[in-house]
């Protein structure tokens, strides 16, 4: 039932990446890097996906054991609830353990190498990266031209783009340009700049250049067409480097990084902690099948998710992000507790 549900959340949650991953495969066309930055995300969503699929098997299986009377079999035997309860608690507590290391170490690598890949995907070829600016995003430009060879050649090329450094236009015109091997070579190429004007005058240098042929390295026409560089975020960190940077003197850093750890810590716990709620919930010690114990335990996830939700907002405040991710666990101890006894006393 775990892996049922896993697989299933891994299939749902997926969807909220596919255009990330469409993105790539347009600007990338190779099947394999495609399949390799698809496997790239699912750490990433792994460890969201495993303490609600552990709350789904966890409630099933005591609902199903408390129909079947397989429950009341067991403690009819002499074995208590705490005696059932644990062996599946203590592999909730290996399964919140090997949900850290995912949080800690494989999902920060694989959403560094996943970055890793866009960008240098991106870099390789301006022309197709011309070709399809709607993925990358350019803004404030005019393009026209006619690709051919499947992004290897260009002709009639326009490029109008804004020069953010002096608030000016830019133009680049090309009858012809091509891509052989790492270097992008055009034809009749002409190029019209400004440079800053320090004179007192209304008048702005203007420079005008032709070329009949030219050659550059095509990746230095992708840099400039990409105005975001990849930044190492702290959710790209691994637990190492998170733990230095909580130790450096600058506050701004300091608090994303402890909300960082904090968040990891909270998924894994997360693991737990939905485990003993599914279990102490699912219990049916009734004849008559209620829907009480379903709705208290999707209140209380909901209250898990949506605290989890905050503490991610509240990066500027490591105060309230701890409470935000830490205390909403402790209550639900309490309550699956407070169940768990009622139910062998025979009050519920």
């Amino acid at each position: 039932m775990l892996l049922l549900s896993v697989a299933t959340f891994l299939a749902v949650l997926i969807i909220t990446r596919f255009k990330e991953i469409a993105r790539f495969t347009a600007l990338s066309g190779d099947w394999g890097k495609t399949a390799m930055f698809t496997l790239y995300q699912f750490p990433l969503i792994l460890p969201i996906a495993i303490p609600i699929s552990a709350l789904i098997a966890s409630f099933i299986l005591f609902q199903r054991m408390s129909r079947s009377h397989e429950l009341m079999a067991l403690r009819a035997c002499g074995l208590g609830l705490r005696s059932v309860l644990a062996p599946l608690l203590f592999g909730s507590a290996l399964f919140a353990v090997g949900n850290f290391s995912m949080c800690a170490e494989i999902a920060p690598y694989c959403r560094r190498e996943s970055k890793a890949m866009l960008y240098r995907e991106t870099s390789a070829n301006p022309l197709l990266l011309l070709q399809r600016q709607q993925l990358i995003r350019i803004k404030h430009a005019y393009l026209n031209m006619n690709v051919e060879q499947e992004g290897l050649r260009a002709r009639n090329v326009i490029l109008i783009a804004h020069n953010e450094s002096n608030k000016r236009l830019s133009l680049l015109q090309a009858r012809e340009l091509y891509i052989r091997g790492e270097e992008l070579h055009g034809r009749d190429v002409a190029i019209c700049s400004h440079l800053d004007s320090t004179s007192s005058d209304e008048f702005d240098p203007l420079i005008i250049e032709n070329q009949a042929s030219m050659s550059t390295a095509a990746p230095i026409l992708s840099e400039f067409l990409k105005k975001n560089r990849p930044r190492l975020e702290a959710n790209a960190l691994p637990l190492r480097m998170l733990i230095l940077r909580a130790e450096i003197e600058e506050k701004k850093l300091a608090a994303s990084a402890l909300v960082e750890m904090l968040r990891r810590f909270s998924l894994s716990l997360a693991v737990f902690s939905f485990t003993f709620l599914g279990c102490a919930f699912g219990v049916e010690n009734s004849r008559i099948a209620t829907k009480r114990s379903l709705m208290i335990a999707l209140a209380l996830t909901m209250t898990v998710l949506i605290s989890y939700l905050m503490g991610k907002e509240l990066k500027a405040f490591p105060f309230l992000a701890t409470l935000a991710f830490l205390l909403p666990h402790p209550f639900i101890w309490i309550c699956s507790t407070y169940k768990l006894h009622r139910i062998a006393r025979g009050l519920t």
